[in-house]
């Protein structure tokens, strides 16, 4: 960097609540891989293309164990967040693959599709609810909050009262401007509580995932007690917090575009390629894409020594102009497929068919059975969230009393 272009200073702000940085597109047409100053006054890489963040995904020499030196965090929760006990997601191959493929066949296709019905009737009566009550209601508390982590608490087997304690953890875990020392509390409360978990349904089994995990691999010593812990929180933290923020987003991006919010309630058909297109343009995982090499590696040309964090976010390769034709437009009948909003690599999103499931639901049903939904707030008047995921903390909205016919 020169005295013209000095380093810039991550993370960067956003100047529209539901875009990428502006930054993102002025690197990748000047320096699409390059150094930023962390919170630490660190230096970390960069990379805004995604065929770069591709690159660097699947490269085997790009560790994501988030406890090795020089591993990028955003901030110094962040940092405090990744500490301690982790999950398979911040784990390389072979150790990866080994916890992975545990849990691969519980959240396939055919596993998923089978709790439709239930997501379907739970989408009911969190809408039921929200029509009795009238508004103004908040849409997190109501719907978007509720729908992930009670359909997460019948996949685990977890009591539904349970819920509230557990989002309040994770919200507590990923928030990015938290104290450490209360992240750090969150997150080894939520540890102790599937813990507690795992020693009660050693007593008393029943059909959820967590008695099969419990049988299948940790009895007969595939798997320790740590790691079992590990695994859980990953499936607590990607099941409640991720979705929950796309429903919150979504909403806000579907009213933003009312012609294309009506076009969905005429021909819910296009409801699948819809949901594709705001996973690619909310990218709501904007700070989950972080690596750091074992040995030196070279990216476009570029050295990257072994111990220098890199980061490759994914909203910067969903709005990639080589990629899509003007990204920042919100199109719901574009192709947009080929969006990494779930990662890429062997490392992407789990559960990414329970989420797809769970945001065709609601949205279809959410559009028809409130047609006149609005914000009952500004827009500029919405707190956004400085988390790992990015989304509302809270979302008011207000509907007419009649419904469609």
């Amino acid at each position: 960097m020169t005295p013209d272009n000095p380093v810039p200073t991550w993370p960067f702000t956003r100047e529209d609540a539901l875009l990428p940085p502006p930054e993102f597109d002025e690197l990748r047409a000047r320096c699409p891989i390059t150094q930023v100053e962390m919170w630490d006054g660190s230096r970390s890489w960069l990379a805004t293309r995604a065929d770069d963040m591709r690159a660097i995904l699947r490269n085997p020499v790009m560790s994501a164990d988030s406890s090795l030196a020089g591993y990028p965090n955003s901030s110094a929760n962040h940092a405090a967040s990744r500490g301690g006990q982790k999950g398979f997601i911040r784990m390389d191959a072979p150790e990866h693959d080994v916890q992975r493929r545990m849990l691969t066949t519980k959240f396939s296709i055919p596993k998923v599709a089978k709790l439709r019905e239930f997501v379907e009737r739970l989408v009911d009566e969190l809408l039921d609810r929200m029509e009795a009550r009238g508004g103004p209601v908040d849409l997190l508390e109501a719907l978007a909050a509720p729908l992930p982590s009670m359909a997460i608490c019948e996949i685990m087997g977890l009591p539904p009262q349970d819920a509230p304690f557990l989002l309040g953890r994770v919200n507590q875990w990923m928030d990015l401007n938290s104290d450490p020392e209360r992240s750090a509390a969150a997150a080894a409360e939520l540890s102790r509580y599937l813990d507690d978990l795992i020693t009660e349904r050693l007593e008393y089994r029943g059909e959820d995932l967590v008695s099969q995990l419990l049988t299948e691999q940790f009895e007969p010593g595939h798997i320790s007690r740590l790691d079992l812990v590990g695994m859980l929180n990953l499936l607590i933290v990607g099941g409640f917090d991720t979705t929950a923020n796309m429903i919150g987003l979504g909403t806000v991006l579907l009213l933003r575009h009312p012609d294309q919010m009506a076009d969905l309630r005429e021909n819910p058909e296009l409801m699948p390629g819809a949901i594709e297109e705001m996973l690619r343009y909310l990218s709501v995982a904007h700070h989950v894409a972080s690596r750091v090499p074992k040995e030196d590696v070279e990216i476009r040309g570029v050295c990257i020594h072994a111990g220098e964090g890199v980061m490759a976010p994914i909203p910067a390769a969903n709005h990639d102009p080589g990629v899509f034709a003007e990204p920042s437009r919100f199109d719901i009948r574009r192709d947009a497929r080929s969006h990494v909003a779930f990662g890429f690599g062997i490392h992407q999103c789990l559960g990414q068919n329970l989420a797809r499931l769970e945001l065709q639901v609601v949205f279809t049903k959410l559009l028809s059975r409130f047609p006149t939904l609005r914000l009952a707030v500004p827009e500029n008047e919405l707190d956004f969230r400085n988390s790992m995921i990015y989304g509302v903390s809270a979302l008011p909205v207000a509907w007419s009393l009649e419904r469609d016919s």
